[in-house]
């Protein structure tokens, strides 16, 4: 088959559904896979046949896009899955098998709002990133406090640095904080003011933000296509009107030309400084009498005569 034949039938849609019913097929087969049995044989040839589809699949992506299938950050991922798939059940890496379970991560790229989602998140990092180092801040030095504070009275959650971590976690994700909370309260009754300060500023505070900055980049994600589709309708707007005022820019200085030498309009007028020098009758001003010349009084003199 020729390259663009190959191309349209990689791009057409019934292939791309095709993959994405043997993508769930594959997932169905590695789960059944799990309960072992008699029809594990039969599980296993199955598997191997949606590999070599997958194989199949690459070579034709590779074949009709060759060197612009790399520019794609997604089929950088299928051609690991697909190539991770290949390793055989025996020999030293044997154990990256287990790998072959991503398969049904390609799942992601054959839907393209989920692939919007993980790039939503992945345009969030660097604003999760500050919001997170915050956060971390914020629990080491509670987890300092915590340990000079309780350290002594309830050493199962705040005996050293480890543990009062692990304990401040817990109390962030506010599962069963009532019984950190309890046995620190029969020591210490004034304690509950940092439980709360400490709730309040990290299950409330500091992981809204990090949801508030994924929520924006999943905005700004599905927002982007949009936006240059407007971009590009404005762009063609945008260059209509100036050429309409380019031509309307030409007829004013064509027309500004002709009154300025006087030359006949289009429509066989003459212009106005024409018919401001011959008078209102396209006579030459100055004319004696009533405005008739030289001519007129000779022929009224023969005609006397």
């Amino acid at each position: 088959m020729r390259r663009g034949q190959v191309t349209r039938i990689v791009e057409s849609r019934w292939f791309s559904n095709a993959m994405f019913m043997v993508i769930l097929v594959n997932a169905v087969i590695l789960g059944w896979a799990t309960y072992g049995g008699s029809v594990l044989p039969y599980l296993l040839v199955a598997e191997r046949f949606i590999i070599g589809l997958f194989v199949v699949e690459m070579l034709l992506k590779l074949y009709a896009w060759r060197g612009s299938f790399w520019k794609d950050g997604w089929n950088w991922f299928d051609f690991a899955v697909v190539l991770v798939s290949l390793i055989p059940a025996a020999g030293p890496f044997a154990v990256l098998r287990i790998l072959r379970v991503l398969r049904i991560l390609r799942l992601i790229t054959a839907v393209p709002q989920m692939r919007q989602i993980i790039g939503a998140l992945f345009r969030a990092v660097p604003g999760m990133g500050t919001v997170i180092g915050l956060l971390l801040i914020v629990i080491y030095v509670s987890a300092i406090l915590g340990q000079q504070l309780f350290g002594e009275a309830v050493p199962e959650f705040f005996g050293d640095l480890g543990t009062t971590l692990y304990t401040m976690f817990l109390l962030m994700t506010t599962e069963n904080w009532p019984d950190v909370s309890d046995a620190v309260l029969e020591h210490h009754p004034q304690g509950w003011l940092f439980f709360v300060l400490y709730i309040v500023l990290t299950a409330f505070i500091m992981l809204n933000l990090v949801i508030g900055v994924i929520v924006t980049a999943m905005e700004q994600e599905f927002s982007k296509s949009r936006w240059e589709e407007d971009q590009q309708l404005e762009l063609v707007q945008h260059n209509a009107v100036m050429t309409r005022l380019a031509e309307l820019s030409a007829q004013v200085r064509h027309l500004e030309d002709r009154i300025a030498t006087g030359s006949p309009h289009p429509d066989g007028s003459a212009s106005t400084e024409s018919v401001a020098a011959h008078g209102d009758h396209g006579v030459p001003s100055g004319s004696p009498g009533d405005g008739a010349g030289p001519e007129a009084e000779t022929g009224e003199r023969d005609a006397s005569g």
